[in-house]
This record gives structure tokens, C-alpha cells and sequence, in this order.
């Protein structure tokens, strides 16, 4: 009994328990194997991310168009009125805190790291010609396609529906068990397929893992370039020493919690985003970035259909794929983690709201994110430094060089490394919050069990400095993705069938008339203080 007490499986059934252990050693054994013989896991994991988007690039391109009509459709109709928990559900969390801890799990430092590393590799290699773009420099379509892939549609197509099926499934209907598994009631009945449920929980767990290990792994190279290159550290040694402090800090958040842990530290990681956002203004090419940014939003807002679905079906190779459908496929895999935390954080909110939070604002907060970033490493004298050190050294080095020959380098490199660390923190947090949450089938975890994952996942973002290519550690959730896919469309169909019964069929929904502007600014709101 001591030992259930000690991993936080006292109160959780032999399901949960037998869910806890197979997922810890499938995980433990794939990054046991990263450490031992990396080489081997390298390559396994880049043929298998090469295989997806060979044969499933193109599927990936189709899900997201459908998905992203599907949710307009659902958002803008009566059904966009439903509130999460019911029409007496009030907010947790103030608007602040509620869309720094949305924008911080849901983006990552994949926004500083891809930022540099996308608009700088298409600029090196393009589509294939014709370019899917005539008339527009190589530079503003580059920063167009990352407009698309990680600004809009790529933030209305993954993670919204996620979250809408399981904030209207698991609060607004009331299903009982906390699991991914709960969002199928609406459309299979758990006793006719024995094992189903328990097997989507597990493929769950492990694809959030792969998910979260792929923005880790990110994180930890990218912080070691910076720290190596930036500072002439000796960086891997550092880097896992920053690790062990953000453990540190991690366990605190842990005992901490939700309110106090996770939303504190998405809150300081926004402000150290937009100082050094505006330090970047400053020390950067300012004149080039906004011409080019402006530039660039124009081919966006323009040819936004052409680039989302464009797949070069007459030219060789998988280009579009190897973008695209990689970038699809990779909010994929974060989806099912990133849309049951935003339910979590969002009830009271109505499915339009969440809208708003989930898509609107951090639209308009990456744009100017990427616009910035993306003109800063395709200025004259910035492109082809920061491009050669890409080719000879990696995508994490590319970042590093940019800042090596920036004015105030150093300045905006310390900034870079806080964002990336409070990056981390809130994706563990987070992370570890809804595996925790997931496997014993309750909103809200025991400490205990969150720290065994934590413990985990820092285990895998260590594992990561060992892997030889870094495309490899971005192959793991790509990989994880497919079987995911088809999940998106099932429970998308069951939030629907479920929404459809919260909704008097004179069109009336049974929520208040009022919006998260008018709760804020009610008394009983929730405070930010």
C-alpha cells in the first residue's frame, strides 16, 4: 500500500495502475535506448517520420483543411454558444493568466527555434518550380508558408477541436472519468469493444510523451547552442545543469499546483516573450523586418488556400510533405494533450470564447512574433551567416548565429534562454498535469504521481543532447501522429452528437448571455492578482 501511496496510485484502480506501468516502460525502454546506442534510435526514428510523410504527407494536408471547416462551422453556429461545464459554470482563471497558460503549452519555444530555422530553409530550398507564389520574393513567400503552418489556419485546425470535444463531452455533458478515452462515450459504448478505452488512454499518454519529448528535445539543443556558441560555455554540461534547475522548479510547480505553479509561470514567461520581442525591435534590422513582414502577411492573407493545400503533385520529390504535412502532423501529436489542458483552464468559457483565446489573440501574438523573428534571419547580412551556420551545424546553431551577430547579441541571447526555459517549465507542468490527469482518470492529479512523470519527460529532454541529428527528435511525434489522426475526426463527429443535445431545437442554447468581456469585469470574476 506504501508503495501505491509513493507513486500516487493509492486511490487509482488496477486499470490506472496497469495503465501507469505500461506506459512508463514503453517510454523508459525507447529513451534507455537513446542513451545506449542513439545512432540506432536516430535513424529508426527518421525512417520512420520519412515513411509518414512519404505515404501520408498528403493526408495530413486534407485532415487539416477538413477539420479547420468543420470547427468554423461548429464555432460560428448556435453551437459556438455552448459553455464548458454547463450554463452555471463560472471562470477559474482571470483573461491574463487564462491566455498566458493557453499560449504558453500550446506554442512553445518551437517559435523562436522554427521562427528562424523554417523562413531560412525554404529561402535555401524552395518549392519546386513553379513556386506556388508568382510574383513574390523567395523571402516573403518563405515567411508566408510560416504564417500558415504556425500561425493561421495551423492554430485553428488541431488543437480547437480537441478541446471542444472534450470540454463539451467530459464538463458540459458530465462524463465521469477525466481520460481521452471518456470523449468516445458519445459514439462507442466501452463494454462493447473490451480494451478500447484503455488502449486509446495508452496511445494517448504515449503520443503526449512524444509530443512534448519532441518540443524538449528541441529545447535542450537549442539552449545548448546558444550557451555553447553565444557564451563559449561548454554546453552540454551546462545544459544539464539548467535542466536540473528547471527540475527544481518543476517540483515546485508540482506541489504547487494548477493555480499557483503552472499559471505563475506562464504569466513570467509572457513578459520575458515580449521584452525580448521589443529588445529585437531595437537591435535588429527594424526597417527590413516590418517592410518584409508586411510584405510577407500580404502574400499570406492572399494565397492562404494555395499555400495550406499546396502539394506539387507534378515534381519530384516530397517538398510540400516534408513542410506541411510535417507540420500537420506535428500539431497533431500535440493536439490531444494541448486541447484537454485548454478545457481544463476554460471552463465557464464558451466554445466561442475559447475560440477567441485558442486562435484569435495568439494569432495576432505569433504573427508579430514570426514577422519580427522571420525578417531579423533574412536581412542582408543576417541570411547567409545564419544559413551557413544551419548547413554546417544544425538547426539550433542557426538561432545561435543570429544572435552572434546581432547588436546586444548577448542582451537578447539571455532573454532567448529564459523564454526557452520558461518554455519548458509550463510544457512539463502542463504536460505532466494532464498524463497525471489521464491515467487516474481525475482533473486534478496528485503531486506524487505528476513528479513520477516529470521525472520521466526531463529524462527525455536530457536523452535528447545524445541523439546525433536533431530532425530525429521531431520524428518521434511525427510518427505518433498517424494513429492520432483518425481519433481527431471520431471525437470531432462525437462533441458534435453531444453538442447537438445541449441545444433546444428552437436554436436557443441553454448558457447565459454573457461573454468572458462581461465576466471579467464582474466582481466575482476570477482575479489575476
Amino acid at each position: 500500500m506504501k508503495t501505491w501511496y509513493l507513486l500516487g496510485l493509492d486511490e487509482g484502480s488496477w486499470s490506472d495502475r496497469i495503465l501507469f506501468f505500461v506506459a512508463m516502460a514503453v517510454m523508459l525502454a525507447l529513451g534507455g535506448l537513446g542513451f545506449l546506442n542513439p545512432s540506432l534510435l536516430s535513424s529508426t526514428l527518421t525512417g520512420a517520420k520519412t515513411w509518414v510523410l512519404d505515404y501520408f504527407g498528403w493526408w495530413f494536408i486534407l485532415l487539416g483543411f477538413l477539420l479547420l471547416v468543420v470547427v468554423l462551422l461548429m464555432v460560428f453556429s448556435r453551437y459556438g454558444q455552448l459553455r464548458i461545464g454547463g450554463p452555471d459554470a463560472e471562470p477559474e482563471f482571470g483573461l491574463f493568466s487564462w491566455l498566458s497558460m493557453v499560449f504558453t503549452v500550446g506554442f512553445g519555444a518551437s517559435i523562436l527555434i522554427w521562427g528562424v530555422a523554417e523562413p531560412v530553409s525554404i529561402v535555401t530550398n524552395p518549392p519546386p518550380k513553379p513556386y506556388p507564389v508568382q510574383g513574390a520574393s523567395v523571402e516573403s513567400m518563405a515567411l508566408a508558408f510560416m504564417f500558415v503552418h504556425e500561425v493561421f489556419p495551423g492554430l485553428a485546425m488541431w488543437y480547437l477541436p480537441v478541446a471542444m470535444a472534450f470540454g463539451i463531452i467530459v464538463y458540459t455533458d458530465g462524463v465521469g472519468d477525466y481520460k481521452i478515452s471518456s470523449m468516445l462515450t458519445a459514439i462507442v459504448d466501452e463494454d462493447r469493444i473490451p480494451g478500447l478505452y484503455w488502449a486509446v488512454d495508452l496511445a494517448a499518454v504515449v503520443a503526449t510523451i512524444g509530443g512534448i519529448s519532441t518540443t524538449l528535445g528541441f529545447s535542450a539543443q537549442t539552449m545548448a547552442a546558444i550557451l555553447g556558441r553565444v557564451f563559449d560555455l561548454e554546453a552540454t554540461v551546462l545544459t544539464y545543469a539548467v535542466f536540473a534547475l528547471i527540475g527544481v522548479v518543476f517540483l515546485g510547480d508540482v506541489w504547487l499546483g494548477l493555480r499557483k505553479g503552472i499559471r505563475n509561470a506562464a504569466r513570467v514567461t509572457m513578459l520575458f516573450i515580449g521584452i525580448s520581442m521589443a529588445l529585437l525591435v531595437v537591435a535588429g534590422p527594424t526597417v527590413f523586418m516590418f517592410e518584409l513582414g508586411l510584405d510577407a502577411t500580404g502574400v499570406w492573407l492572399s494565397e492562404m488556400f494555395r499555400l495550406m493545400l499546396y502539394t506539387a503533385p507534378t515534381s519530384e520529390g516530397n517538398w510540400a510533405a516534408n513542410w506541411t504535412g510535417f507540420w500537420w502532423a506535428w500539431w497533431a501529436a500535440w493536439s490531444i494533450f494541448v486541447g484537454s489542458f485548454v478545457a481544463r483552464v476554460s471552463k465557464g468559457r464558451t466554445i466561442r470564447e475559447m475560440f477567441v483565446v485558442l486562435v484569435v489573440v495568439p494569432t495576432l501574438l505569433t504573427w508579430v512574433q514570426h514577422l519580427l523573428i522571420g525578417g531579423w534571419v533574412l536581412a542582408p547580412g543576417y541570411q547567409q551567416p545564419v544559413a551557413g551556420a544551419m548547413a554546417a551545424a544544425g538547426k539550433p546553431a542557426a538561432i545561435a548565429k543570429a544572435l552572434q551577430i546581432t547588436s546586444f547579441g548577448t542582451v537578447l541571447a539571455v532573454l532567448f534562454v529564459f523564454v526557452i526555459a520558461g518554455y519548458i517549465v509550463t510544457s512539463l507542468d502542463s504536460a505532466v498535469f494532464m498524463i497525471s490527469a489521464i491515467t487516474l482518470g481525475d482533473e486534478n492529479p496528485n503531486p506524487r504521481n505528476r513528479a513520477w512523470w516529470g521525472a520521466l519527460l526531463a529524462f527525455f529532454g536530457m536523452m535528447s543532447l545524445e541523439l546525433e541529428e536533431f530532425g530525429s527528435i521531431q520524428s518521434l511525434s511525427v510518427t505518433m501522429a498517424l494513429p492520432f489522426s483518425i481519433l481527431l475526426l471520431v471525437i470531432l463527429y462525437g462533441s458534435y452528437v453531444v453538442a447537438k443535445r445541449h441545444v433546444r431545437n428552437d436554436g436557443e442554447t441553454h448558457v447565459e448571455s454573457d461573454t468572458f468581456l462581461t465576466r471579467q469585469s464582474d466582481s466575482s470574476a476570477p482575479s489575476d492578482d
